[in-house]
């Protein structure tokens, strides 16, 4: 394995020999120096903090070593981890080792962040020019309120003014912090401009004036198109909230810094980032979809819901509380969905229903037969119509085969070759890269035993792969359940020692909960580290729709016994046999509910993979021209309902497929699934007669 860039500058510049490592390890060859720190690096800057943690190896483990004048405990293989307490400003760690007698040091310096300042004092009076609010440009229109906030020293009057627009008086909400709102009314103009702010004394004030500018707009809102993958945040600079696909088309109502501000209805905004999207010419119409007819189709895999809407609106994808339904939520839309067209060889959907949730706001939900798992789902645009693939749990091996077999599994080795010289890295100089890769290659033959096609999303150690590219990669390969694997890191600021530290496994969307859950007890039963419990986590690649996806940290890189554990086959062998017993285990379980449903025979003309559906009642159609009706409904280009001529009765029609067409009812309230409990045991009874009935249901797992 080659040298990081990182250790290899500082071997050349210490100018001394490596040593080799054990046949098997991970780590790259040790120097010779004496002392070799690796985190953190010469000159690093922390965040406020008390302490911050030193790690690094000695060239021999028996010699006494010691920071700043603490003992610091070594281990056989040299590699140390220390927790000392640091100081704001430049900060330097001091290594002494004494080798026979002679003692050899090393300083490594940092840079701590200081705290915030205490408040000013009252006399001199003073204003602290770096606290004044805009500090990057912001863009404001009608019915925003523009904010001032200034750090001031205490018991002042105070006020701020945008360009020459009246001042606004702030009250002193904490001994020297000052702040206050304006409005910003219909048709006002402003700016660029920065805020001037005053602080009374006496027969003078004191002015400064904030670094960014603010501009009140008026103007008609300009129209943005989403260029590639992009994020809508519930804030500026806050948490993830929609995933806006290529071609959506949004309303921007205004700008801070390089995030834009966008409508999603009169009640809903949300922020991306500029550099996601392109501005269309002033003037642009501003969407506005309107929801049409809906279908349903039976597919390969499970069922897909078609959404005629006109043009390329955001909306996200919620799975209910109930796990057999989903909500599509729509945004600058409008309802006027008068039909229904449900596939009559789809036994997945049971039921679409929409309302009109605000103005701006369309819900479309989606019940399930509850007899059936969700496996996962993807959403994608053709053309104009919004088009969800519905996936169902594919049909698993019988026993005694594992449930593993047939199915794709995509392993995940995170990190890449790129970001290496960034990458977390253990006081040997580990790299989780390389570990990620090894444990994914320690599966890769478990899962072929089990019968099992495991994908690599970086088939050797030396592809570099995007983020992006992986969960694509996911999807076009077929996958059928998705783990990334990484190991873990400590951060800046943290004690090492404040907790016991181990395993934990991540998941995003409620699909991925059951194989998240069984991954955490199969890492408790098998590894032997302490667990830092089930998480959720708003990671890109376990935030993948179409399959189960999970992410597990095995280890801290971090931790010497634990980077010296990573560098142990026999420890990766383990952390490889939770994974593909998490993995078997959660399959099993969902075998074991398709189980109950193996007597059932399938629908003519239904798709041929997933499990065997429970029956439901068969849709009813209105009355077509061959019943005797006047004509098939339709919806016309203005929505009104036309009738298609007569159809002329043939002696012998042909057999054909028969759709059910349901009128859409706009505005009844989404109904509630049956409860799942009863139709299971109605279920069983139907199978099996009177003895299933007494079983009870299956006890629910405790959760990790």
């Amino acid at each position: 394995m080659a040298i990081p860039f990182w250790l290899g500058a500082a071997l050349l510049a210490a100018g001394v020999k490596a040593a080799p490592a054990a046949a098997g390890d991970l780590y790259p060859q040790r120097s010779t120096a004496p002392i070799i720190v690796l985190h953190p690096y010469e000159r690093q800057v922390i965040p406020p903090a008390e302490g911050e943690f030193i790690l690094g190896s000695v060239s021999d483990p028996t010699a006494p070593f010691s920071i700043n004048g603490t003992t610091v405990a070594v281990r056989p293989n040299g590699a140390f981890l220390a927790w000392l307490p640091v100081s704001p400003g430049t900060f330097t760690f001091l290594c002494s080792l004494d080798l026979k007698g002679e003692t050899t040091s090393y300083a490594r310096n940092i840079t701590v962040t200081p705290p915030p300042p205490p408040p000013l004092p009252e006399k001199p009076s003073a204003i602290d020019a770096d606290s004044l609010w805009p500090k990057t440009d912001i863009v404001l229109r009608a019915g925003d309120w523009l904010a001032f906030r200034m750090r001031a020293s205490p018991g002042h009057e105070a006020r701020c003014r945008l360009a020459k627009r009246p001042w606004q008086d702030l009250r002193e909400s904490a001994p020297g912090n000052y702040e206050g709102l304006q409005a910003v009314l219909s048709g006002e103009e402003a700016g660029p401009a920065a805020v001037e702010c005053q602080l009374k004394g006496g027969w003078s004030a004191l002015r400064a004036f904030s670094r960014g500018q603010a501009t009140l707009n008026s103007g008609p809102p300009l129209v943005a198109v989403v260029k590639g993958n992009a994020v809508l945040r519930a804030g500026a600079g806050a948490g993830y909230m929609a995933y806006p696909l290529p071609g959506t088309r949004l309303v921007t109502t205004g700008r801070q810094n390089s995030e834009l501000r966008v409508s999603l209805s009169p009640t809903l905004e949300g922020w991306i980032d500029a550099k996601d999207v392109d501005l269309l010419p002033a003037g642009t119409p501003p969407p506005r979809a309107v929801v049409d007819v809906i279908h349903t189709y039976a597919s390969e895999r499970g069922a897909s819901v078609r959404i005629g809407l006109g043009e390329r609106v955001a909306f996200t994808v919620d799975q209910d509380d109930e796990p057999s339904s989903l909500t599509l939520r729509l945004y600058n839309c409008v309802g006027h969905t008068n039909w229904i067209v449900y596939d009559s060889n789809d036994t997945f959907v049971e039921e679409v229903r929409w309302k009109q949730e605000t103005t701006g706001s369309v819900a479309v939900r989606i019940r399930l037969d509850p007899a059936m798992t969700l496996w996962g789902w993807q959403a994608s645009y053709e053309g104009a119509s919004l088009k969800l693939d519905l996936r169902r749990a594919p049909s698993l091996a019988p026993a005694p085969a594992s449930p593993l077999k047939g199915l794709t599994v995509v392993l995940d080795p995170g990190h890449n070759p790129a970001s290496a010289a960034a990458d977390t890295t253990g006081p040997l100089g580990t790299r989780e890269m390389d570990v990620n890769f090894a444990i994914a290659k320690a599966v890769e033959p478990l899962l072929l035993k089990r019968g099992a096609f495991p994908v690599l999303t970086r088939p050797s150690n030396d592809v570099e792969i995007s983020l992006v590219e992986r969960t694509r990669m996911a999807v076009e390969r077929k996958g059928d359940v998705f783990v990334s694997i990484h190991n873990n890191g400590l951060t800046d600021g943290v004690n090492p020692q404040a907790s016991a530290r181990g395993f934990s496994i991540f998941y995003y969307h409620p699909h991925s909960l059951p194989l998240a859950r069984h991954l955490y007890r199969s890492y408790e039963k098998l590894v032997p580290l302490p667990g830092e419990n089930l998480r959720y986590g708003n990671l890109m690649v376990a935030r993948l729709t179409a399959m189960p996806a999970a992410l597990v940290e095995s280890a801290y890189m971090h931790i010497p016994e634990q980077e010296e554990k990573l560098n142990d086959q026999a420890f990766r062998d383990k952390l490889a046999e939770a994974i593909a017993g998490g993995l078997e285990s959660f399959l099993a379980e969902e075998r074991a509910k398709q189980s109950r449903l193996k007597p059932l025979t399938r629908p003519k003309g239904a798709a041929a993979k997933g499990p065997v559906p429970a029956a439901k009642p068969a849709a009813i159609a209105p009355k077509t021209a061959g019943d005797g009706a006047a004509g098939k409904p339709r919806v016309g280009k203005n929505g009104q309902k036309s009738r298609q001529p007569t159809a002329k009765k043939s002696a012998a029609p042909a057999p054909a497929v028969r759709k059910s067409v349901r009128p859409a009812p706009a505005e009844l309230p989404i109904p509630q699934a049956p409860d799942q409990k009863r139709q299971e045991a109605a279920l069983d009874e139907i199978l099996s007669g009177p003895e299933t009935k007494k079983q009870g249901a299956p006890a629910q797992e405790k959760k990790p």
